[in-house]
């Protein structure tokens, strides 16, 4: 198995999630999983043989690995009675350029979300600006639960006017974004 600083190569993680999910599965009951995948960063290190560059492929190698390694997941999910149910919602944690930064360069902090449920949701596209605060209650919203009015964010379904405005970070500061009409 492929390790680095960091753990394991993310297919060994997913590899490890599709099992994990069919016990879950198998129980019955509605679960909600965390999965945290660790390959797009420093060493930017991944096995040989999976995508066209080689590791360690730097920024632009790690990348690619790990939308292989997703693309892999969601096509191993498929074949599974519970895809049917999921809702995958596919984020990044934050952008690259973070670490120990002292500006906030707006342009670098545009992260993707991905809410990824083909039995379960029609394809659209969401362009207003949004924060990652708002994914909870937007997530809670798209599953038909109560609760979302416990979150600082909103749901981007929520009706009236989105709030067209974003947090940014990195590990010293703290930024607000908001678009001016």
């Amino acid at each position: 198995m492929f390790e680095n600083v960091w753990g394991v190569a993310d297919e060994a993680l997913f590899d490890n999630v599709i099992r994990t999910f069919d016990i879950k599965a198998n129980n019955g009951k509605p679960f909600f999983a965390h999965i945290m995948t660790t390959t797009n960063h420093r060493p930017y290190t991944y096995p040989n043989g999976r995508i066209d560059i080689p590791s360690p492929g730097g920024r632009d190698g790690a990348v690619k690995y790990t939308d292989y390694a997703i693309g892999k997941f969601i096509r191993d999910a498929q074949s599974k009675p519970w895809f049917k149910d999921t809702l995958f919602v596919i984020v990044a944690d934050h952008c690259a350029s973070v670490a120990g930064k002292t500006k906030l360069p707006v342009n670098n902090y545009h992260i993707p979300l991905i809410f990824y449920a083909p039995e379960l949701l029609k394809p659209a596209r969401y362009a207003p600006i949004m924060s990652q605060v708002d994914i909870a209650p937007t997530l809670i919203e798209v599953l038909g639960k109560n609760g979302d009015d416990h979150f600082f964010g909103r749901s981007v379904f929520e009706q009236g006017v989105a709030p067209e405005r974003a947090f940014i970070s990195n590990y010293q500061e703290l930024g607000y974004l908001k678009t001016v009409p």
